[in-house]
């Protein structure tokens, strides 16, 4: 991977997972759709039964998605796995095992033949990579003709239970100290609409489609807070504004316990899916 091509965000990025390598499947690993599956179920179900199937999960982070697939689908799919963090790939290998093929690298210059993909997958990761045209122009490179893409990107809170006190604790401190909020989430993926033009006609998809979801799960106030403190705002803020995010958020928690003293905590998430032309 060329470091010196790495954005400021990206360097960011590989700061915190340098630190915190699993913190995502760490957080959505438990979370669950109504349907009583996850998010990493969602994305694995993609994966066509029967013949060999190669299947690229980029931005993979340390392998839940991938081994998610392979106790689906067993050997008939050959997995690779790309992540620009070192750190996160180490995590996956030991996760995996080290026959599985893992890249670090960026999604912006996959380095993989053109057509030698036939699904593609991103979990929470998409919506992080900078230049997203470059990104899906990648995509549509190493898939085949008819080869499928499907992402899950974020969606934001979904209710009024404990994420949601969180994102509003947080940008209670970013007005009370005057601070602009971070900002990793390219525009593009912020929209239904835009992740649609991204995957339209033009950029070589057919069939694109958006479908919303959310994923919850129940903690104690504390557990839930060491989970907000897996977020990239709380390694953003200085100590004394993470403090101020965990006394407002744990104070408007605690009307939240249910009988058994535990809180919900639900996030919104979209998932889309295109197809390559053939």
């Amino acid at each position: 991977m060329d470091a010196a091509a790495l954005s400021p965000n990206e360097r960011f990025l590989l700061d915190f997972h340098r630190s915190h390598a699993g913190a995502t499947s760490e957080f959505f690993g438990p979370a669950r759709t109504p349907e009583g599956g996850d998010s990493y179920d969602r994305l694995a179900a993609v994966v066509p039964e029967g013949d060999e199937a190669v299947v690229l999960d980029l931005g993979c982070g340390d392998g839940l998605l991938l081994e998610r697939i392979r106790q689906r689908r067993g050997s008939c799919a050959r997995l690779i796995g790309l992540d620009m963090s070192a750190d996160e790939l180490a995590a996956a290998a030991r996760r995996l095992g080290p026959e599985l093929r893992l890249l670090n690298e960026r999604a912006q210059a996959i380095p993989l033949p053109p057509a030698s993909v036939d699904v593609v997958l991103s979990h929470m990761a998409l919506m992080l990579m900078g230049d997203p045209a470059s990104v899906i122009a990648e995509i549509h490179r190493v898939l085949r003709p008819g080869g499928v893409f499907s992402a899950i990107v974020d969606g934001g809170p979904a209710s009024s239970d404990g994420f949601a006190c969180f994102v509003e604790a947080l940008r209670r401190t970013y007005r009370a100290t005057g601070r602009q909020p971070l900002q990793l989430v390219h525009p593009a993926f912020t929209s239904q609409q835009a992740l649609l033009d991204h995957l339209g006609e033009a950029a070589g998809f057919s069939g694109a489609r958006v479908e919303e979801l959310s994923v919850s799960r129940r903690e104690p106030p504390a557990r839930l807070w060491e989970l907000m403190l897996l977020t990239y705002d709380m390694v953003y803020l200085s100590p004394g504004e993470v403090e101020l995010v965990r006394r407002d958020f744990l104070d408007a928690v605690e009307a939240l316990r249910d009988a058994e003293g535990l809180v919900g905590c639900s996030i919104g998430l979209r998932q889309f899916t295109a197809r390559k032309r053939g």
